[in-house]
């Protein structure tokens, strides 16, 4: 999954690039550094004076976001990752179909989850909005809404909420909240709002539909974030929030339950939201200051430096044509890198991905036997055989599964909180004739609790549930897919397994509804 933030005109979309433009886009040499504290890694082109203050801004902002929806530090430390660029330019490395006009991206899929945003004003701003800041929060405001997701929420309530937190601002041991969008602001006061009947319509969302133009995208987006804004600031409609997506969830028609659940006219809305922008408030929050005593800095070698952004970009479920690019590039550098063990291991998921298996081995199978101890050589061996497997004869493919299978128990004994080594390691047993076991359904289930943003974790979690007669779990693993904006198709095929699910159909139907066409 992916959400991406659209700053400046916001809706002019993704431009279509082909193989050419992918090989076009050069390859700087910059030093990155390493930034570290509790709960996030910052991977950065900017100064250590600016990356510092982005990591203790986005600690205060997490802190924040655990006070708003009552959490606790108390589950699983997985820490957040970032890629901070100096250059705007490197996000068209990121994905080279993006339109500039992108700011910042989160991508969740079964490779990792990791952000990438860009600097602006050196993250030093006051006076001006730091869009950087901005765009960090929004994305990191997507993870947290699905860490916490139970129910449904429609497309607008998606981005409006992430908005709605992004223009929080930490200084001085406090941080607001509600803050306005000077850039959302800027497109409400052009007045050219859509029908507010359209923004609660499911299948508008990123992309919008056919008929819309740019601007009536750019319009969703900030009318979503005014919605959200007007909703949160005061108890009792916030409450009535949450009626709303109980019903609108279960298949009600969006503007009449809107209307029903909040004593809202949806017609009169523009007209409400108007008057209220013109008195918007917002809160401030004591939050402590994150000590800067507490945030670890590695600056990293040119060496690692060259093919860093490379590396990361093999967890973001990449399309073939970029995907194959990126491991040529990585090959044409191999020279350089016969003892760098995290190159061999970048090298090995491009070929595992992008290339072939046997590749893979060739690369990974000696670093195994040298580090035994390592999760990352352990997972990429299990996953190699995993892949050998497929292609494999019926005793070969069972011998490949079970050696698959105690690379991925040495990677968990070594880390139990990699959301994809429990992901793997639960679909290895998928040929035992006792499949789904305990094991698995506690592997399946831990994978998804670490990463709940991945759609293919939340799936397997699903069926595994479904097979062992969990049927109102499986429900409430899929709803939060429902309302993605970014995806529609996704969506609806989350939508549909959901009613097979309440229908009564068999597992292999709700299956079938979450097959891509």
């Amino acid at each position: 999954m992916i959400f991406a933030t659209f700053l400046r005109k916001a809706a002019s979309g993704l431009l279509s690039l082909g193989l050419a433009c992918l090989l076009a886009v050069p390859v700087r040499a910059e030093t990155w550094i390493r930034a570290e504290s509790d709960n996030f890694s910052i991977y950065s082109t900017a100064p250590e004076k600016t990356t510092r203050e982005y990591i203790k801004k986005l600690e205060v902002f997490r802190n924040l976001t655990n006070l708003l929806l009552g959490s606790s530090d108390s589950g699983p430390k997985v820490r957040f990752e970032v890629y901070l660029l100096q250059n705007s330019d490197d996000l068209q490395r990121v994905r080279p179909s993006f339109s500039k006009r992108v700011a910042g991206v989160y991508f969740n899929c079964g490779e990792g989850s990791s952000a990438y945003g860009t600097v602006s004003n050196d993250g030093d701003s006051v006076a001006e909005e730091d869009e950087g800041l901005i765009v960090l929060f929004h994305e990191y405001s997507h993870y947290i809404m699905f860490q916490h997701a139970k129910s449904y929420y429609p497309a607008w309530y998606v981005e409006g909420f992430a908005d709605y937190l992004a223009t929080a601002y930490p200084a001085n041991g406090k941080i607001t909240l509600g803050e306005p969008s000077k850039m959302r602001g800027s497109t409400l006061s052009a007045d050219r709002w859509i029908g507010f009947d359209k923004v609660l319509k499911p299948s508008f969302g990123f992309a919008g539909d056919k008929s819309n133009d740019a601007w009536e995208v750019e319009s969703f987006y900030a009318q979503s974030w005014l919605l959200a804004h007007y909703m949160l600031s005061d108890p009792k409609r916030a409450r009535d929030l949450n009626t709303y997506f109980a019903e609108v969830g279960k298949g009600a028609d969006p503007v009449a339950s809107f209307e029903a659940a909040t004593g809202l006219k949806v017609n009169q809305l523009e007209s409400t939201l108007q008057r209220y922008r013109q008195q918007l408030s917002f809160l401030t929050v004591p939050v402590p200051s994150y000590p800067d005593s507490r945030i670890k800095v590695t600056k990293l070698n040119s060496a690692t430096s060259s093919y860093l952004l490379d590396r990361s970009l093999l967890t973001t479920c990449m399309q073939p044509d970029q995907g194959r690019v990126v491991l040529s590039r990585l090959e044409k550098a191999k020279g350089g890198f016969v003892d760098d063990i995290d190159y061999q291991f970048a090298l090995t998921r491009a070929h595992l991905l992008y290339g072939n298996a046997q590749d893979a081995e060739a690369i990974v199978g000696p670093v195994v036997l040298k580090h035994p101890e390592s999760l990352e050589a352990n997972y990429l061996m299990g996953r190699v055989y995993q892949k050998m497997a497929q292609t494999a004869s019926e005793q070969e493919r069972n011998d490949l599964i079970e050696a698959s299978q105690g690379f991925f128990i040495a990677a968990y004994e070594n880390n139990r909180l990699s959301a994809p080594n429990l992901y793997y390691l639960a679909r290895s047993y998928e040929n035992r004739p006792d499949f789904p076991d305990a094991n698995v359904l506690n592997a399946a289930t831990g994978a998804h609790v670490l990463a709940p943003a991945v759609k293919e974790y939340a799936i397997f979690a699903a069926q595994v549930n479904l097979a062992k007669g969990n049927r109102s779990e499986a429900i409430t693993l899929l709803t939060p897919f429902v309302g993605n904006p970014h995806d529609r198709k996704s969506a609806e095929r989350f939508q549909k397994a959901i009613d097979a699910i309440k229908d009564g159909k068999s597992a292999k139907d709700v299956m079938q509804a979450l097959k891509e066409d």
